[in-house]
């Protein structure tokens, strides 16, 4: 019976041990995807909200813009532009301000982000360097010229195969990005948003 009760007592530890390693680790979350995964460059931690070519959390490209709102992710526009706007996250639907959530004919077509609190599936933020993101996506990232800034630069992901017909665009000043979007094509290379 004693050794019944050693046994349990050993195993109740070790479990305890496990998991308080485990909850101290739980802020050491590295971001794995990628051409160089797992670590090949130098990814950073990532946020606790991720933005990929398929959406931001639950805010997912393609959904209608009605369930969004039903489901407490954004808020409703009434002035809104019906063939394209955007509209911002819902008050307590746990997203950063800098989100901003572009809708066409009622669907929700990319999502555009200026603030650091998100970073990609990748780990690639607002602040990082052309060559850091260039770094992570290789040979996947196409590096086009700014519209109006002479020196800056689009930088374009398409999406994997299971993500056709979408990409993340970041947009830089030609050393740093400033901002980044994810979504559908052709929405999310619109330079002007809904302009």
């Amino acid at each position: 019976m004693n050794r019944q009760r050693s046994i349990a007592a050993s195993f109740a530890l070790t479990m305890m041990v496990v998991a308080l390693v485990a909850a101290c680790n739980k802020g050491e979350q590295r971001a794995v995807k990628g051409p160089s995964a797992p670590n090949g460059a130098g990814h950073d931690t990532l946020s606790d909200l991720t933005l990929n070519e398929d959406g931001l959390g639950q805010i997912q490209v393609g959904m209608n813009l009605d369930d969004a709102v039903g489901m407490g992710l954004l808020n409703e526009n009434p002035n809104m532009n019906s063939q394209c706007d955007f509209v911002f996250p819902a008050v307590g639907a746990g997203i950063p301000d800098g989100v901003s959530v572009m809708i066409v004919k009622g669907k929700i077509a990319r999502i555009d982000v200026d603030t650091g609190a998100v970073t990609t599936d990748d780990g690639a933020k607002i602040g990082d360097s052309e060559d850091r993101i260039k770094s992570i996506y290789g040979d996947d990232l196409k590096v086009e010229p700014h519209k109006y800034n002479p020196g800056w630069h689009y930088m374009t992901v398409m999406g994997d195969s299971a993500s056709a017909g979408k990409a993340i665009v970041f947009e830089t000043d030609g050393k740093k990005v400033t901002m980044f979007r994810a979504g559908r094509l052709p929405e999310v290379k619109w330079v002007e948003g809904c302009g």
